[in-house]
């Protein structure tokens, strides 16, 4: 019986850091908490003017369900803004 795909390159003995095929994305391994604090608030501001900008062009129970996810991104927004503020406070 033949195989439809190839076997894998083989694995050199430091290639242990790799993140399994089937993860796509990934942190990287030392990232700083100020950093990942920042580019979360940076996404989350983002998706809140994605949600705004959609919920213009909604009526009825669509925008309701819009404008309930922008609320729950600002909270989160909240969330990462006050937990950057305690791990790098501004003087």
């Amino acid at each position: 019986m033949k195989k439809i795909t190839p076997n894998p390159p083989p694995s050199a003995p430091d290639d242990n850091l790799q993140p399994p095929p089937t993860v796509i994305f990934t942190v990287r391994p030392g990232l700083s908490t100020e950093t990942a604090l920042s580019n979360a608030s940076e996404m989350l501001e983002s998706a809140t003017v994605c949600a705004y900008d959609c919920s213009e062009h909604l009526d009825g129970q669509n925008r309701k369900h819009v404008l309930a996810v922008v609320q729950m991104i600002e909270i989160a927004q909240l969330l990462v803004d006050e937990a950057l503020n305690r791990e790098c406070p501004v003087a």
